[in-house]
């Protein structure tokens, strides 16, 4: 039985997904996730969208004077739980 080909968008989704599972994506949206909280956003906007391993997508939400700084860190903090548990399934 021949496998289902997968669209242009699921493959677009799949590199997208494989992208964004780097680490050294990670560490690069770590370093940089600072400059979109309030300090770095005064007087401006973040544009927040989220999308679910498979394409679903939550939102587009716009978040005037950029993201708090309890946000920042709980994003940085979910950014090493994330690389953490991805160096536990390579070491097992």
């Amino acid at each position: 039985m021949a496998k289902k080909k997968l669209t242009r968008a699921q493959l677009e989704q799949k590199v997208k997904e494989l992208t964004a599972s780097s680490a050294s994506i990670h560490a690069i949206v770590h370093a940089d996730i600072d400059k979109i909280s309030t300090d770095y956003c005064m007087a401006s906007a973040v544009l927040v969208e989220f999308t679910v391993l498979g394409g679903r997508k939550v939102g587009p939400v716009l978040i005037r004077d950029g993201l708090s700084k309890e946000t920042v860190k709980a994003f940085k903090d979910d950014i090493i739980r994330s690389q953490k548990l991805d160096l536990m399934f390579v070491v097992k």
